[in-house]
């Protein structure tokens, strides 16, 4: 795409700084969301080309003042260990207090095997992650 017609896509003159550009960018984006568009499969489709046209045209001027966007950074072993062991306690934590919740509110044969299934949900999370450290 021309950096002419990047600019008039974004709405921007050339003189705009970083800042204007970016901000035009998630306001364009925001407007022509595919997900805007749900029950309506022919807008749908035009968003998601509007969508790639706007960001095309903002890599394109990024590309041309010399500041690509940064890289995302690499998650680490550790973090992704961190994060998955987070959400293992917190699931095992929930399941194991929804287990009890029923066990009190609703002392059924049917509550009774459905606590069941969730302090065993529970224990198989705590057993992935007794492995995962």
């Amino acid at each position: 795409m021309r950096l002419d017609d990047s600019y008039r896509l974004l709405e921007l003159d050339a003189r705009a700084s970083d800042d204007e550009i970016k901000r035009a960018w998630r306001d364009l984006t925001k407007v022509w969301h595919p997900d805007r568009f749900a029950n309506d499969p022919a807008m749908r489709r035009r968003a998601e080309e509007k969508v790639k046209a706007i960001n095309e045209a903002y890599g394109t001027i990024q590309e041309h003042r010399g500041g690509e966007r940064p890289a995302e950074p690499a998650e680490t072993a550790a973090s992704r260990k961190g994060r998955l062991l987070r959400s293992y306690r917190s699931w095992s934590l929930g399941l194991a207090m929804a287990g009890l919740f029923l066990l009190v509110r609703r002392p059924t044969p049917g509550g009774l095997l459905i606590a069941a299934v969730l302090f065993g949900v529970a224990a198989v999370l705590l057993v992935k992650m007794s492995r995962v450290q």
